[in-house]
């Protein structure tokens, strides 16, 4: 019997894949929108106007609120003018008939700008909603799948070496082929994700309207919707390469002579139950487990959502492996200098 170590789903695998993702979601969708808020300060004598019109500060219920932390320029402005500072609603207030005409003025400036963007926002996501199939079908990250593939390749290379196996690799057509189900997989879920959150952007862009064109709502939610993008983005990643890495672990190994596996389980009390029973067993790459009691699904370490547990590639008869688990187990010790070593 002979038997590998196994590579490992490396996190740099995962961020290879998701850094990617993010910058194509980011260039096509959420950046044109940060753009079109863009709040910053304009150059004004009276550093209230500048900040109104900059949209970095907004008057609302008898008082103006920033978007920010007030600087002290701006805050000594302020109370210059005659606002005092209400701690608990975080804004100066001032009645509106105290203000000079320039900053009324202002504001109502500010208010059409922000119709302006709002108007332009939801345009912009009817847009996406609109064309999201030909906006996922241009994200490119076919180049970054192929990276990783080499470097499984070369990890299988050097480890088979330390044992004298024979290696298989992918030809390149064969990865190319890869890469392709690998992307178009992706790009379905991101598909079917975006499919869902556009009209719930559009849904909060109509609200902020409604409530009196709150630009700082808008820009709240968008920050929101990012970061539920990149959290979105490192499954899918993590999820689908863990997926890919142990197909391609069923192929290289059996085409090399592996004909079973070991399961091992990351036993850290987040494990699934079912996954905590298989740890330490041994099954053929052609009769794997059951790993989702709910679907009966069967499958190898990683095939299922979130698994982290990964196998060790056994070189065996039927025999063996039907009768005698426990001395595989007992020979698979006598490798264990050489898998801690690769």
């Amino acid at each position: 019997m002979k038997a590998i170590k196994d590579f490992k789903h490396l996190e740099s695998y995962t961020k290879i894949i998701k850094d990617k993702l993010i910058k194509e979601l980011w260039e096509m969708v959420y950046k044109p929108m940060f753009k079109i808020l863009d709040m910053k300060a304009q150059n004004e004598d009276d550093v209230i106007i500048g900040a109104l019109k900059g949209g970095v500060i907004y008057y609302e219920n008898g008082g103006f609120k920033s978007r920010e932390k007030f600087s002290n320029r701006l805050s000594q402005a302020l109370i210059k003018l005659g606002a005092r500072y209400d701690r608990w609603e975080k804004s100066y207030k001032i009645a509106i008939e105290d203000l000079p005409r320039e900053i009324w003025e202002s504001i109502k400036l500010s208010i059409q700008k922000a119709q302006q963007k709002l108007a332009h926002i939801n345009a912009f996501l009817q847009y996406v909603e609109m064309n999201l199939d030909q906006i996922i079908e241009a994200m490119l990250f076919h180049k970054e799948v192929i990276t990783v593939l080499d470097d499984v390749g070369n990890k299988i290379q050097k480890n088979v070496q330390r044992v004298n196996i024979l290696d298989f690799d992918f030809t390149q057509d064969q990865k190319e082929e890869i890469a392709r189900n690998y992307v178009s997989n992706m790009k379905l879920y991101i598909k079917n994700w975006a499919a869902k959150r556009i009209p719930e952007m559009r849904r909060k862009v109509a609200q902020a309207v409604l409530e009196g064109y709150r630009e700082i709502d808008v820009q709240k939610m968008l920050e929101n919707e990012y970061g539920i993008m990149e959290r979105k983005a490192k499954f899918l990643a993590q999820n689908e390469t863990s997926i890919m890495l142990a197909q391609i672990k069923k192929v290289h190994y059996s085409a090399m002579g592996f004909d079973s596996f070991m399961w091992h389980t990351v036993l850290d009390a987040r494990e699934r139950p079912l996954h905590r029973m298989l740890n330490g067993k041994i099954f053929r790459f052609d009769d794997p487990p059951v790993i989702d009691e709910r679907t009966g699904q069967k499958g190898l370490p990683g095939e299922t959502y979130n698994c982290r547990c990964d196998l060790t590639p056994i070189m065996s008869d039927s025999a063996f492996y039907n009768t005698n688990q426990n001395a595989a187990r007992e020979e698979l010790k006598q490798y264990d200098k050489v898998m801690t070593n690769v």
